[in-house]
């Protein structure tokens, strides 16, 4: 009963094992809690021979895994408190050591933890102490896997990458492309959302206040400081996310529901910036955007399938259902 009371006392010596093919969120959070509550922590790590026999995929050689297994001990400090040892079986050396005390295991492998366990009773040692670690969930709500790494679903942190094929797609305008804005008559027909920062300085200088500004402050990749004086100067509402490049966060995603949602008890200006990149986010604007309103951003010269430009400007999409279906299509096939 005693080990199960005394929680918070360090372990001498942890294990904790892995194919660590890159080091992403969901094995920065197994290492760390090895380390967490262990002296020293002894790190299995899979051998080529391992990989052959047990995986069928296709991973980095064990010495490129072991020199990115070293760099981030050595850059969390960890590295005088690691023993790493190459390993060939999935039970071994935990199940023969009589020098461990607790093993960290994730939640899908927990039942390998207590197969360990069994083995070493029947060895006559000591059952070790199973920390069971969380699944980490990606953007979508699902775990954040090798093997979605692979397929370029994710990245490293769980971010939902955009396929490569969709670049292409995306290339092509979403609506009609003008070549400027201008102001007509008192006011704009529609309420306004612009997407980026020279397309949302393009209205503000032609007079027109959109009711959603999304920006980066930064244009082709360079810093662009030209917004901020106007956005401080006129007090707008401002919201901050992280997102992009390259992925839309949830974080984004659900910033913009959110403006939406409380439109009509806001009607003040808000500004959103991203930290990161903002081009993607068009296309969470016109999924959550009321009907009717206008959505502009730019578009930049970008070669199609075929190898051609696409003509840039700014791309003005008037929301409908039909537009709204075809934001979701999108969006989908990051999801």
């Amino acid at each position: 009963m005693e080990r199960f009371i005394i929680r918070s006392m360090k372990y001498h010596v942890v294990c904790v094992a892995g194919t660590f093919d890159g080091i992403h969120a969901g094995h920065e959070a197994l290492l760390s809690k090895a380390f967490e509550v262990g002296k020293r922590v002894l790190i299995g790590l899979t051998s080529d021979g391992y990989v052959k026999k047990y995986k069928d995929v296709s991973i980095h050689g064990y010495g490129t895994r072991l020199i990115g297994l070293n760099r981030w001990l050595r850059q969390r400090g960890y590295a005088d408190r690691a023993i790493v040892i190459p390993i060939d079986d999935p039970f071994e050396p935990a199940v023969s050591d009589p020098a461990l005390d607790a093993l960290v295991v994730s939640k899908d492998s927990k039942n390998n933890g207590e197969e360990l366990n069994r083995q070493r009773v029947m060895r006559g040692l000591n059952e070790l102490y199973l920390i069971v670690v969380p699944m980490l969930s990606a953007k979508d709500h699902k775990p954040i896997s090798d093997t979605r790494i692979r397929m370029g679903e994710i990245d490293h942190a769980g971010n939902l990458v955009m396929p490569e094929a969709l670049r292409y797609d995306l290339a092509r305008p979403l609506g009609r492309v003008l070549s400027g804005v201008t102001r007509t008559g008192p006011g704009p027909v529609r309420e306004v959302v612009t997407v980026g920062d020279l397309t949302t300085k393009a209205f503000l200088d032609a007079g027109i206040t959109p009711r959603l500004m999304i920006v980066d402050n930064h244009v082709n990749r360079r810093v662009y400081t030209r917004l901020q004086p106007i956005i401080t100067k006129r007090k707008f509402d401002r919201v901050h996310v992280v997102s992009g490049p390259g992925f839309i966060s949830r974080e984004a995603r659900e910033a913009i529901r959110e403006v939406f949602s409380r439109e009509h008890d806001a009607p003040t200006p808000i500004v959103v910036e991203v930290e990161g990149e903002e081009d993607l986010l068009a296309l969470p604007v016109i999924e959550y955007a009321p009907l009717g309103w206008s959505v502009y951003y730019g578009q930049p010269k970008t070669p199609n399938r075929a190898g051609k430009e696409s003509v840039s400007g700014i791309v003005e999409v008037i929301v409908t259902e039909l537009k709204r279906k075809e934001a979701r299509d999108y969006l989908k096939q990051f999801i």
